[in-house]
């Protein structure tokens, strides 16, 4: 099967997508043909594992380290300054309202439990679709995310680095956003976005802190953390940074908001579904993060710890949101197999197409049909149609058989990112076509059965009254004459007339048993039971009106019901000679071709021979094709005509 090329950003709702036979051969999926393109796909599934179980590896120690990092001091679980996942100012501002946080177990269980999703999250995506970069883009925000704890330490090098690794995980969660649903950013504009929020989240977070001395901010809960980033103390600048540093953020969180809201509603019902478990988690961070910045601008309230609390499954949302998509993509699967149900209990097209829309959540999704005499496709209704192009906003999978296209699937571009379940899709759909067409085929056959019974009874019926014309006019003829002679011969007195009509009689005796040896030979000549069918031919071939030469290089004899279909076959392919062709010779040729039969029959008449419906070479048509064999006439004007017979050597003789 060949999938469609993909164009400059096919992820995009917007998207074209240019279908060329070029790019369909360069996009074939196939499986690995060769021994170093399999070595290849094992050697790098199994370097994606080692580093996977590094990571794990390395998670554990983090998780380890943090726990034991923590400064459990009743000074240090107040510390405003080492409050996670806040600026300074966010962090000051909490603190004096009339909730104070305080760090303890069920906060520190919520951070350590948001970052462990994040591993687990991006080491199944990344697992089960390594050629996205989803799953190494959550993988690392989670080694991040856990690099954010150790500002809950009193050491001032691992509360250094805590602080600057505060907001390191929310440029690579951008990315995988924008960049939905592979990961990477295909367009200008995405690369601008998240590059600023790279520099938002390292030069932004340690300007915070250049001019911020925590040990002298007023608090309820005084802080004793040493800032080792600290120029001078200069609060007054340290101000106006925050705010600009929050600003800043504010613009990006609408940014997002924005982007997600566009894309949400310029996007494909197929887009869309795929979209929502991303578009919902991060519209819940934005609102809670929102809430949190708040606190920065002396608003008239101050929010509850809960309400901070909530930044830690707010945030966890987001490798969540990874897990439906894979959970989605698992049932997709499933809904893709169910599909297959639908093969035979309705016609292609309908039950069938339906139910693959629903596994992958795209209503727009058809199945045209390619017509080898037009060399086009046409939908379900018989229109023309022609395969996406670059301005539309489609993508194709032409499906071949033997490569030929006989079909090809017209759907949204997103899915396209998923081509493991593309490729279940198509998988479904050949299997779905091929068994449209076994079942045409054994329609048009049990048509053509049943045609040709109708022929073989109807021949029968033409084959009766011609023996009953035969006998009533030859052989019934001659009896009748016999028996009169001789009843004459009784009633006559003198001896010469006896001995005339008696002469008589058995001349009319003589003729009437060779005329009735003549039409049983015709029927099944005893010669092709007791010496075979070159025999029977080469009998056959001396009372023929035509030379007949006959080439037999059998080392045993076929069945009895191959050899009367053949001599029969030779028998009316010479008659016919004689009678219409004008040849001056005919050849047959008897040979074996493993399990099969293989006569040729050819004379160098003028050619022009038709099997007509009721004829007798459609007769000898359905003959071979009663015995399972095949027949092929070749009869060109003026070339002469050529019967080419295979038949199965061996039958049951009761089929």
């Amino acid at each position: 099967m060949a999938v469609a090329a993909r164009s400059a950003d096919p992820w995009s709702p917007d998207s074209g997508t240019v279908v060329t036979p070029e790019a369909i051969r360069a996009s074939t999926v196939v499986p690995a043909s060769t021994w170093e393109e399999t070595e290849t796909v094992r050697e790098e599934a199994g370097v994606r594992q080692r580093v996977i179980q590094l990571l794990v590896v390395v998670t554990v120690v983090l998780v380890a380290s943090i726990a034991a990092a923590v400064d459990r001091s009743p000074t240090g679980l107040r510390d405003p300054a080492r409050t996670l996942l806040l600026g300074p100012r966010e962090s000051f501002a909490a603190a004096e309202g009339p909730f104070l946080p305080v760090f303890g177990p069920t906060e520190l269980g919520l951070f350590l439990g948001a970052g462990v999703a994040f591993v687990v999250a991006g080491a199944i995506a990344w697992n089960t679709r390594p050629h996205d970069l989803t799953g190494p883009l959550v993988l690392i925000a989670g080694l991040l995310w856990f690099l954010g704890g150790l500002r809950r330490s009193g050491e001032p090098v691992a509360f250094t680095v805590g602080v600057v690794a505060t907001n390191l995980y929310l440029p690579v969660l951008l990315q995988a956003l924008v960049g939905f649903p592979t990961g990477r950013l295909e367009r200008p504009w995405q690369r601008v976005f998240v590059g600023a929020a790279w520099i938002l989240a390292t030069v932004g977070i340690v300007a915070e802190w250049l001019f911020f001395d925590p040990r002298t901010a007023p608090a309820a809960s005084p802080s004793t953390s040493t800032n080792l980033l600290l120029l001078r103390d200069d609060p007054a600048l340290a101000r106006i940074v925050q705010l600009v540093v929050g600003f800043c953020a504010f613009l990006i969180v609408v940014t997002l908001v924005v982007v997600v809201v566009a894309r949400w509603r310029s996007g494909s019902p197929a887009y869309r579904s795929g979209f929502a478990p991303l578009g919902i988690a991060y519209g819940l961070s934005a609102v809670i993060t929102l809430a949190v910045l708040s606190s920065a601008v002396n608003l008239p309230w101050s929010p509850p710890t809960w309400v901070l609390n909530l930044r830690y499954p707010a945030t966890a949302l987001f490798p969540l949101a990874v897990a439906v998509g894979l959970v989605r993509y698992r049932l997709a699967r499933a809904a893709v197999s169910d599909a297959m149900v639908e093969i035979g209990t309705a016609p292609l097209g309908l039950g069938f197409v339906d139910a693959l829309r629903r596994a992958v959540h795209d209503p727009s999704l058809v199945l045209w049909t390619y017509v080898p005499e037009r060399a086009t496709y046409v939908d379900p209704d018989g229109a023309v149609r022609a395969l996406p192009r670059r301005s539309d906003s489609r993508a194709a999978t032409v499906l071949e058989r033997a490569g030929t296209p006989v079909g090809a699937l017209v759907y949204d571009p997103s899915l396209e990112t998923q081509p493991e379940l593309l490729a279940a899709v198509r998988s479904a759909t050949a299997l779905a076509l091929e068994h449209e067409r076994l079942h045409a085929d054994l329609q048009l056959r049990l048509d053509e059965v049943r045609r040709s019974r109708e022929r073989i009874v109807t021949a029968g019926d033409v084959q009766r009254r011609r023996l009953e014309r035969d006998l009533h006019d030859g052989a019934q003829q001659r009896l009748v004459a016999a028996s009169l002679l001789l009843r004459r011969a009784q009633r006559a007195g003198d001896e010469p007339t006896v001995r005339r009509l008696l002469a008589d009689g058995a001349a009319e005796l003589d003729v009437a048993l060779r005329e009735l040896r003549e039409l049983a030979r015709g029927v099944y000549p005893a010669v092709l039971t007791e010496r075979g069918l070159a025999a029977a031919l080469r009998s056959l071939a001396e009372r023929a009106p035509v030379p007949v030469d006959i080439d037999d290089t059998l080392d045993e004899r076929p069945s009895a019901p191959v050899e009367l279909a053949a001599y029969l076959i030779g028998a009316e392919a010479v008659t016919n000679a004689g009678k219409h062709s004008g040849a001056s010779v005919v050849r047959i040729g008897l040979h074996r071709a493993g399990d099969m039969l293989r006569m040729t029959i050819r004379d160098n008449g003028h050619g022009g021979a038709r099997a007509t419906a009721g004829g007798g070479l459609d007769g000898l048509r359905d003959r071979t094709a009663a015995l399972g064999g095949e027949f092929v006439l070749d009869s060109p004007e003026g070339g002469g005509t050529t019967v080419d017979v295979t038949l199965p050597f061996r039958v049951d003789a009761g089929s």
